[in-house]
């Protein structure tokens, strides 16, 4: 998308009036004024009187609309977007460092009846199933611990959109089992390295490195554990005949935004 600037005023190839660009979004007119008032759009160009919209416009309209599905509130979206040009470092716009764990989870103790109203429909056996793929764990006779209350509202979530429970919980089995194989291999692997250090015999400084590991580590494999799963959904969309839909759903979630080492927020190419 390019624009060319005449005097003080932008001329954007596309034009579209603000019903157009409403039309286009589907959203309403005073949604788009809103956003307007709130800094998220850029400044419309001018055609005389008029004000026109152009591909920027329909961009970050998507954009928008991306971020409000992954949980952002209008006002983080706004501090989003404005690093776009303000250069801000993603990490601290975001408030994720390298301090407290920003991806860790609370165990979450609940009792039957809770977990039972969190895996719709209930069956006979469904908690049994939950506590075989790693999901629960039993504690007393009427209380279980859910180590990661996310992976238990993913479960929910799929069996409320019409998800056989044995399908996610499958998925969740093979999540859960693969990361217990991976941890153990990690385990031998992280030994080696940390033994010459705690024969150093400088328990205070072992324990801040592995404080600054542990979130690094969090960090790190939920990144590319998303990625690589992005990449392999998507090759298997490619793969696949009548797979447009899925393609077209991955898009819509794709955020497309990397940083570089200036902290410059860019667009991530597709």
């Amino acid at each position: 998308m390019f624009t060319v600037t005449v005097g003080s005023v932008i001329v954007y190839p596309m034009e579209l009036t603000i019903d157009e660009l409403a039309q286009r979004a589907q959203l309403p007119v005073r949604t788009l004024r809103e956003y307007h008032t709130m800094r998220l759009l850029p400044p419309a160009g001018r055609r005389g009187r008029v004000g026109v919209y152009g591909d920027q416009h329909v961009e970050r309209l998507e954009l928008i609309a991306r971020l409000q599905r992954r949980g952002y509130s209008l006002a983080g979206i706004r501090d989003l977007l404005g690093a776009w040009d303000a250069g801000t470092d993603l990490t601290t716009l975001l408030g994720v460092g390298s301090g407290p764990a920003a991806l860790d989870e609370a165990p979450l103790l609940i009792t039957r009846a809770e977990l039972a109203d969190r895996l719709p429909p209930p069956a006979a056996d469904t908690i049994d199933r939950a506590a075989a793929a790693g999901l629960i764990v039993a504690r007393g006779d009427d209380h279980f611990v859910v180590r990661s209350p996310a992976l238990l509202a993913l479960v929910g979530d799929g069996v409320r959109a019409g998800v056989p429970l044995d399908q996610i919980l499958g998925l969740t089995a093979t999540l859960t089992g693969g990361l217990g194989a991976l941890a153990d291999d990690l385990a031998g692997q992280l030994e080696e390295i940390l033994r010459p250090l705690a024969a150093a015999g400088d328990a205070g400084q072992l324990a801040s490195l592995l404080q600054r590991w542990r979130v690094l580590w969090q960090q790190g494999a939920a990144s590319i554990l998303t990625d690589r799963l992005g990449a392999a959904l998507v090759a298997r969309a490619d793969d696949e005949r009548g797979a447009d839909g899925l393609r077209a759903a991955l898009d819509r979630v794709r955020i497309g935004a990397i940083t570089d080492t200036a902290g410059r927020i860019r667009r991530y190419p597709r």
